[in-house]
């Protein structure tokens, strides 16, 4: 999976010279917390809604209504944003951009192809793709199989009991426990008739092989 599978194109961007009072009511009117700013089809930085918001005056501020549209109208995109934003291109593995993400504390990615802004990549777009993949949109039951070890061949096993019951797995993901050596595995095949036996008789199958 590829950063330009799951990237934003319909992109809503502003320009250096835009006001920081512009800025604010186009996040404000989008639901949007981040605006690539580009110069043409260049990206030059990007600002988010948490720096426009500290780079408002606050609300205990003594200067008058008159004065603080002035100001706002008067500081610049430019001025606060951050010109230097990390970027990903559209051949990015998925998992690179969530690793970088986690690692960095980055909500959002600007994606460059050839020196052209051609999306965004947002946690929301990356959590909507994890969503997804595990099919928790679908209608169906997980089953969890513990103790598998380093013995994942019998996964062929198990999810044959799957194919014998008609039932399509959507998913299958596994998680490492190195403080035993051993590794759980969830499969989510859809909901069906009778589902409630896969359970049964994967734990025999499971059972049979030790």
């Amino acid at each position: 999976m590829r950063i330009r599978d799951i990237m934003t194109r319909d992109l809503i961007t502003v320009e250096p010279k835009t006001s920081l009072r512009d800025a604010h009511r186009i996040m404000r009117q989008e639901k949007i917390r981040k605006l690539p700013v580009v110069k043409g089809e260049k990206l030059v930085g990007i600002v988010t809604y948490d720096m426009v918001l500290e780079a408002s005056p606050s609300p205990a501020t003594s200067l008058s209504i008159q004065e603080l549209h002035y100001l706002l109208a008067e500081m610049k995109i430019e001025e606060i944003m951050d010109k230097d934003p990390v970027t990903l291109t559209p051949d990015t593995p998925f998992e690179k951009a969530l690793a970088l993400g986690q690692k960095d504390r980055i909500r959002g990615f600007p994606v460059v192809e050839k020196g052209k802004l051609v999306g965004i990549a947002t946690h929301g777009d990356i959590i909507l793709l994890l969503t997804k993949t595990l099919g928790l949109q679908e209608e169906g039951v997980r089953i969890t199989i513990e103790g598998l070890g380093g013995r994942l061949g019998e996964l062929k096993d198990i999810i044959s009991i799957f194919d014998r019951h008609q039932a399509a797995v959507m998913s299958i993901m596994t998680l490492p426990k190195k403080e035993k050596n051993d590794c759980g595995c969830g499969c989510l095949p859809l909901k069906k008739k009778g589902s409630s036996e896969l359970k049964p008789e994967a734990k025999k199958s499971k059972k049979s092989k030790k």
